[in-house]
């Protein structure tokens, strides 16, 4: 060949070709772009408030990774990976030529490839290159030569970083972080000798290997990784026939899909704002997520007979407005339950919740606690009336009693007085905006829960209780700021529903003095029941939490009416606020300035006179105080006599009611809690030690020493009206009381 006068022959093309693919070989090895080990696609993290993973979005590649530093992955598990898969992999630089050879071999013999040869950082290189393309021979020189390359530019700890983020583990999870979380429920850092090694053996042949599935096969690979280990001396004699007596076991359910409902709610608010995160930092605790989760799923069980299908239940913290707990539904893959339903902003009929804002309306316009209100029929139009829970009209009732009982007819009342529009105002205002329907389209059943609500959403209005009327946006993202805040009371009108919703005696009525509703700390409560029992709500807030749960069904099947007497929403949030609730004495509020206390009569709601019998201390605001002393009490020749205002003549004469001059006799001293006969039941979603309850005595004098004996034994000695606390623990109890050693009274009472 010649070019120009330049006579070359074949050796000297030899030379220029193999000069020229040499120099070509060192500026390709030489140069080295680390961007092709930032193109891993990681999937859309979240997290909660502690950074452990409450669940994730899948990559683009629809598989689940997350990338894990070397530092924070047990040895175990970097001991048996190169163990497994490269055991020269400290030695070699990047190809291991007698595997090469190995497999050559046995790939001739076999006719095809079933052995690469290829050790760690060849593995990486197919990886980063494309792991999905077809095997080759030319294939395998560009690995080589990309494994070479590897190797002079990244030290073996960024070597087998990089490769143990990329493994395939299954179950479309790459990454020993994500295998970690999904496979144990726990970091990398955490693993067990065994899960490590477990871990190590899948990514052989995910698939030969998985763990749901081939148990058993991992299990003799995982038993072959451990005899080397013991060989090289990884682990003594006694570790290793501890490690290798254990049957293989996984921790996978529920592991990555703690709350997926919240997760959901995050991407349809701020999806667009999470494009360039990796991970999501939220408000959830998830301890408290999985705590919330074992009582809705533990009640739900119990109610099952009871056509009771669903639930959801949201809790708030009133301090930061930040919602530390989300359940839309108890079991998100449930298909049969439409578990996929977010519950908890689903629109469902409130029933009695929304009466707080009905009184609250009435108490900024002038009422007071003390007002009365008339628990009777009255004309109304449209020739719709309602009906109390108890089917029965009380008569006159202070303010304060209608809203803590419930009562229908009252709030009826104060709707027809305030009219609806005024009503459907505050109620916009307080965050249910979607109550859009001109004001006659609800009329004055709007105080009744005409309308339809989310539960976040009256979770949230309540919350302003807490906080001086202020109604804030609750917080989902840690990071991000509340995106807003209305007055919607004012702090004195906040402080008064607070005290009425919270106060025992007001709502015994129609609860008793010894429902689930009244707890050891101050907490204000409301229920609510929709149309046809078809939903059950309870929302219930102190000075730092706002709960809320609502149980149905997704059909709409009506509940059991006997659901109230088994258990309701209201045990649940009174479950969820046992284990929220560390100090006891927490819980209440502060009196805002321009409250003031005064006696009032209890019938009359006005001052207390000199013939009324049974007195109350009732708040008010001081600028709307009762005028005059009591006018129902008064004295005549023949004693003290009730004079009911004439609006209640025909309540008056169909009940009969007559007056007592005075109380005959003296009251006896009686065990009130527990009754005879009464069950409890320990639950194993509370602590046990919030699992208590405490024996009541009715009827003893101040100061009085009354001895408490159970089964026979004295348990506590206390002056009334201190009342001894029991921790609940299984067995069959008599339960008596001694005064200066006389018996006065005694209960049976079982704990399952």
């Amino acid at each position: 060949m010649q070019i120009k006068g330049l006579k070359l022959n074949k050796k000297k093309i030899f030379l220029i070709l193999l000069s020229l693919g040499t120099a070509g070989m060192v500026v390709y090895l030489a140069w080295f772009n680390q961007s092709c080990l930032s193109d891993q696609e990681e999937s859309l993290r979240f997290v909660d408030r502690r950074g452990e993973l409450l669940g994730f979005y899948l990559a683009d590649q629809k598989c689940y990774s997350a990338y894990c530093g070397l530092s924070q992955v047990s040895p175990h598990f970097i001991r048996a990976i190169v163990l497994a898969e490269d055991r020269g992999f400290y030695s070699h630089g990047g190809v291991n030529l007698s595997s090469l050879t190995r497999a050559l071999f046995q790939n001739v013999q076999e006719g095809r490839v079933v052995s690469g040869g290829s050790t760690i950082t060849m593995q990486l290189a197919k990886l980063l290159l494309n792991a999905d393309q077809k095997r080759t021979i030319f294939r395998k020189l560009e690995e080589i030569i990309f494994a070479l390359k590897l190797e002079l530019h990244l030290p073996k700890s960024r070597v087998l970083e990089e490769y143990i983020n990329r493994l395939p583990f299954g179950n479309m999870i790459y990454g020993i972080g994500p295998a970690s979380e999904f496979y144990f429920d726990k970091s990398p850092a955490q693993l067990s000798l065994s899960q490590a090694v477990e871990l190590a053996v899948i990514p052989k042949a995910p698939t030969t290997y998985n763990p749901i599935k081939n148990k058993y096969q991992l299990k003799a690979r995982r038993d072959w990784i451990l005899d080397e280990f013991y060989r090289q001396g990884f682990v003594s004699s006694h570790e290793y026939r501890r490690v290798a007596s254990e049957e293989v076991h996984f921790n996978i359910r529920d592991s990555l899909f703690v709350a997926p409902h919240f997760i959901e709610l995050i991407k349809r608010r701020h999806g667009n704002d999470l494009s360039d995160h990796k991970k999501i930092d939220t408000t959830l605790d998830r301890n408290l997520q999985l705590k919330v989760l074992g009582i809705v799923r533990e009640h739900l069980q119990r109610l099952r007979p009871y056509h009771v299908q669903s639930a959801a239940a949201v809790v708030i913290d009133n301090r930061s407005h930040e919602v530390l707990a989300y359940l839309g539904s108890p079991d998100y893959f449930n298909a049969e339950n439409n578990g996929y339903v977010d519950y908890a902003i689903a629109l469902r009929q409130p029933g009695s919740t929304l009466k707080p804002f009905v009184y609250g309306v009435a108490l900024e316009e002038g009422y007071t606690p003390s007002s009365i209100l008339p628990d009777i029929r009255f004309p109304a139009r449209g020739g719709f009336f309602p009906r109390n829970h108890d089917g029965m009209e009380h008569g006159p009732l202070r303010l304060r009693t209608s809203l803590a009982c419930s009562y229908n007819i009252p709030a009826f009342y104060l709707a027809v007085k305030l009219t609806p529009q005024r009503i459907l105002e505050n109620l916009q205002l307080a965050g249910f905006s979607y109550l859009d329907k001109p004001a006659g389209f609800y009329g004055e059943a709007i105080a009744l829960g005409s309308g339809e609500v989310r539960l976040l959403d009256l979770v949230t209005a309540y919350s302003c209780l807490a906080n001086k009327g202020v109604l804030y946006q609750p917080r989902l993202l840690k990071e991000w700021p509340a995106s807003g805040r209305r007055q919607i009371f004012s702090p004195q009108c906040a402080f008064l529903l607070f005290d009425i919703l919270s106060d025992p005696a007001a709502r015994a009525g129609s609860f008793g003095f010894f429902s689930s509703m009244n707890l050891p700390f101050p907490l204000a409560i409301k229920t609510g029941t929709s149309k046809g029992f078809r939903d059950k709500w309870a929302v219930a807030v102190n000075s730092e939490y706002t709960v809320g749960v609502w149980l149905g069904n997704p059909s709409g099947r009506n509940i059991s009416q006997q659901v109230v007497e088994t258990g309701n929403s209201a045990t649940i949030v009174r479950d969820i606020f046992l284990i929220l609730q560390e100090d006891w004495e927490q819980g209440g509020l502060p009196i805002p300035p321009g409250i003031v206390q005064r006696e009032v009569c209890a019938l009359s709601g006005e001052l207390a006179g000199p013939y009324c019998r049974d007195r109350v201390e009732e708040y008010f605001e001081e600028w709307n105080l009762p005028e005059g002393p009591c006018s129902y009490h008064v004295k005549t020749r023949a004693g003290i006599r009730t004079v009911y205002p004439e609006l209640y003549r025909e309540w008056w004469q169909k009940n009969q009611l007559t007056e007592q001059a005075h109380l005959g006799g003296s009251r006896e001293v009686e065990i009130v809690s527990p009754q005879q006969g009464d069950r409890y039941y320990i639950s194993q979603a509370l602590p046990l030690e919030s699992q208590q309850i405490r024996f009541k005595v009715m009827g003893a004098a101040n100061g009085e020493k009354i001895t408490y004996r159970l089964n026979n034994r004295i348990f506590r000695i206390l002056s009334y009206p201190s009342f001894p606390l029991f921790q609940l623990k299984p067995g069959e109890y008599l339960l008596e009381i001694e005064i200066a050693g006389e018996r006065r009274d005694q209960v049976s009472f079982i704990v399952h």
